[in-house]
């Protein structure tokens, strides 16, 4: 049988609210709503976080699945063993791996209202696609970064954390874990009345989708559709929304996911893949952070599966987790931002390695536990 996991991000309203003013680059006059959607009178919140399932999956280096390294690491008394993206960076002779990112833009119908949300055509509260924004954004364009006072050297954001968490090992080398982009064809997906609504922002209309509907039919049809393009168990599918977030349990009222990773089984491959929106609309503001998120835990966590010793309270995480999920302790902390081709940029702070394990001293750059200086101990004791 397949089984699934999924992780997502979810924020509080209270860093929903920090986020949104960081992002308000100037007021925008708010338009009636057309018929078809109803008016955000409130900030959507981002609630705490969700995961599908605990299934291990094996791990098979091979040219059939991305590449994958394993670790096992004693914390606290205890042994944890998981599989991180790319070549292990403990290993002589560090060179560089990439994993063909296809990102594919969803054109969205709701027939709630008859909007269509389309990530590929300019949009007019950005005044671009978010398809060319996200491509041209520091996630896929090599930039130097400089992160706890270390050059990480020319590279995409997320290879300069992953660098950056475990500089003890890959200082000086040519050590890089990339994400080769090529952009696929927009699909089209029609989103039933029963399964998705229109609200209304600041400037434009989002959407709301049953976030179970949509995992299903990703898991189910699209991607198996999109064999004929290529995409398979080597790749990682990149689901791209413009201003479309998920809800959960089949209740608008508990919303709002505006991006998670997944991974599951096919054929007895692992076949992971991921999912981000793109916010236009001014109801909850930002840009490339939540792809930040995603796909730096993607590529720490990939099956969504690597156990931590537990830790919590911290960031989107009111109680306990007990995974590597290097965004969620600090969702809402945001990177200095980057001008790049034009707009600027907000990427993610993001927790090392070390954090999550306690390991004393770091294997971090700057000796720190998080790749902006945030974290300056690890986790702590033991969450309860």
């Amino acid at each position: 049988m397949m089984r699934s996991c999924r992780w997502a991000i979810f924020l509080s309203l209270q860093t929903l609210l920090l986020c949104s003013t960081a992002f308000t680059q100037q007021s925008v006059i708010q338009p009636e709503p057309p018929n078809g959607y109803r008016r955000l009178f409130r900030a959507l919140p981002m609630k705490a976080a969700d995961t599908r399932s605990n299934a291990r999956f094996r791990y098979s280096p091979s040219a059939l699945t991305i590449p994958l390294w394993s670790y096992s690491v004693n914390s606290l008394g205890n042994l944890y063993s998981g599989a991180v993206v790319g070549r292990a960076p403990y290993f002589h002779g560090h060179r560089s791996t990439t994993t063909p990112t296809l990102m594919i833009p969803v054109v969205l119908a709701f027939q709630y209202s008859g909007i269509v949300f389309n990530p590929a055509t300019v949009d007019p509260c950005l005044g671009d696609s978010v398809e060319h924004v996200v491509a041209s954004s520091p996630i896929f364009q090599p930039i130097d970064w400089i992160l706890n006072g270390t050059d990480m050297g020319t590279t995409q954001y997320v290879d300069a954390f992953q660098r950056a968490e475990f500089w003890s090992y890959v200082g000086g080398t040519p050590h890089h874990t990339m994400m080769g982009l090529t952009v696929l064809n927009p699909i089209q997906v029609t989103v039933p009345a029963q399964f998705g609504l229109t609200e209304f922002g600041s400037c434009g209309p989002i959407g709301l989708m049953d976030i179970n509907w949509w995992d299903s039919l990703v898991q189910s049809e699209i991607i198996p559709q999109l064999a004929s393009q290529g995409v398979n168990t080597t790749d990682l599918p990149l689901f791209l929304f413009d201003s479309v977030v998920e809800y959960e349990n089949d209740n608008p009222n508990d919303c709002c996911v505006l991006g998670y990773h997944s991974a599951y089984m096919p054929n007895g491959l692992l076949q992971t893949y991921s999912i981000a929106s793109f916010d236009t609309s001014g109801a909850f503001g930002g840009d490339v952070s939540i792809l930040s998120h995603e796909l730096a835990e993607w590529m720490n966590d990939p099956a969504v599966n690597n156990p931590t010793p537990s830790w919590g309270h911290v960031g989107q995480v009111q109680g306990c987790q007990a995974n590597l999920e290097v965004g969620d302790p600090l969702s809402g902390t945001l990177l200095p931002s980057v001008n790049l081709n034009g707009f600027e940029y907000h990427m993610q702070e993001l927790a090392f390695f070390s954090w999550f394990y306690r390991e004393e001293p770091s294997l971090g750059a700057g000796g720190l536990y998080s790749d902006n200086g945030t974290f300056r101990t690890d986790a702590g004791q033991v969450c309860q």
